[in-house]
């Protein structure tokens, strides 16, 4: 008689090979997850640099335009600009060619950027109205909710260069019947209910000088 080959895995070897099963498994799984985290950090970072560059892109369109519109008040000009640390309101050339408001046929309007507790906002209205500087009327168009606070700063640099520039806080039309040369904008927003702060900008005027 042929003897009978008894010999198979012991105990020890199964459990073994079930062992390195699960280590492997694990490890699979841990790379997978690594690997949809990456992608969750890939996927923010490309939508917050998206937002950053949908915001700064508008901002910077509204601010290059900057016109110096002037009326006579009192004998005295007044310049059509007001600014302020925490808002800005100037008449631009940044119109919407598509646009059927009013605020867009001239050519020019005028323009208030701020912040309040719906986000980032800018109102418009027709560019030669008394009650620009109002906080009333016009139309308010919402850029981004997640935007908290917006800092600006104006660099005042007299058209006859009487003496050296300086950034400055605020902006008076009546005082000042010239536009800054510059705005630097800062802008705060919310990410995973924190605050961030998108990268600094600073926008160059170059119609800067006054009207007669």
């Amino acid at each position: 008689m042929r003897p009978r080959n008894n010999r198979g895995f012991t105990l020890v070897e199964i459990i073994l090979a079930m062992s390195f099963t699960a280590v492997i498994v694990i490890i699979l799984f841990a790379a997978l997850r690594l690997g949809y985290r990456a992608q969750e950090k890939g996927d923010a970072r490309a939508e917050d640099s998206q937002r950053v560059r949908i915001i700064t892109d508008r901002l910077n369109w509204l601010l290059r335009g900057a016109y110096p519109y002037t009326v006579s008040k009192g004998g005295k000009p007044k310049l059509f600009f007001s600014g302020t640390s925490g808002s800005i309101g100037l008449v631009t050339t940044s119109v919407d060619a598509r646009g059927k408001g009013p605020e867009d046929l001239p050519g020019l309007k005028w323009i208030s950027i701020f912040t309040d507790s719906k986000g980032l906002e800018t109102t418009e209205k027709v560019f030669f109205l008394e009650d620009v500087f109002d906080e009333t009327g016009g139309k308010t168009y919402l850029l981004d909710p997640d935007v908290r606070k917006l800092a600006f700063e104006y660099f005042d640099l007299p058209p006859d260069q009487t003496a050296e520039g300086e950034w400055v806080s605020d902006w008076d039309g009546e005082e000042k019947p010239y536009l800054p040369s510059a705005i630097r904008v800062t802008i705060t927003y919310t990410k995973n209910d924190r605050e961030a702060e998108m990268p600094e900008m600073i926008v160059a005027i170059h119609t800067i000088k006054k009207l007669k």
